[in-house]
């Protein structure tokens, strides 16, 4: 009876104000974003690398690791992005972020849907967010990342863990800084609080933007220090294209 009654209200105020897509303010429909809009974001596909998820210039063959991955210590097992950061996902990305403009939701669980099938990985035991540091929350007044790791976990049917992993360490922003930088940036910003609780566990790790991976990574080792095994998640990722 109170989801009947609550999907009449829904109905009721959208007759009222029709949603509107966030981007160009037209009428919209169910996916968050109007077709025009959706057009404009560019999924990543294949072929890219079998363990970051980075994609190749070239749009031929097939998916094989990528040179840093054969070469590097990657903490994780494998990460997948769903749109290229560019224009359109980098204009979205802010207003959601930055701006607290949460009508983005809706689409960004979508392109997370087609990302999440990507991993061709099921049975995941949790999803954890990247965390904020708690100024950093205070500021901004919500973590984005827990916000989409909330909208997945409702489609795919798992929990949200928001305590383990913290941040310990309040640092400046990545966005200007260079990939070094990045690194050293968040050396040591995080830690697990129990970590026998995530001992064996399968995890997905959740972020809303792969620039260098600096971030992810960190927390990946931590988690991984844990007993984690690592999958990463992000809508979307700077990448050539």
């Amino acid at each position: 009876m109170a989801a009947y009654s609550k999907n009449v209200l829904v109905s009721f105020l959208n007759l009222l104000l029709p949603p509107i897509c966030p981007l160009c303010r037209n009428s919209l429909e169910e996916k968050g974003l109007c077709e025009a809009c959706l057009s404009g974001f560019k999924t990543i596909s294949p072929p890219l690398c079998e363990v970051c998820g980075a994609p190749f210039v070239s749009k031929t063959g097939e998916n094989h690791a990528c040179g840093e991955c054969i070469t590097g210590k990657i903490p994780f097992i494998k990460a997948r992005s769903a749109v290229y950061y560019d224009k359109d996902a980098i204009r979205a990305v802010h207003c959601f972020k930055y701006r607290g403009d949460f009508s983005f939701t809706k689409a960004f669980s979508t392109f997370l849907a087609g990302a999440y099938a990507s991993l061709e990985e099921t049975g995941f035991d949790t999803i954890v967010p990247v965390p904020l540091h708690d100024t950093r929350l205070a500021q901004r007044g919500f973590n984005q990342s827990l916000l989409l790791a909330r909208e997945l976990a409702k489609r795919v049917g798992t929990k949200v863990d928001y305590l383990s992993l913290v941040r310990t360490r309040h640092t400046p922003p990545q966005v200007n800084l260079k990939r070094k930088e990045r690194l050293d940036n968040v050396k040591g910003a995080f830690s697990v609080k129990n970590p026998s609780m995530l001992k064996g566990k399968k995890v997905l790790l959740m972020d809303d933007v792969y620039t260098t991976g600096a971030t992810v990574r960190e927390c990946s080792k931590i988690l991984k220090k844990s007993g984690a095994r690592v999958f990463v998640l992000t809508v979307a990722r700077v990448a050539k294209m």
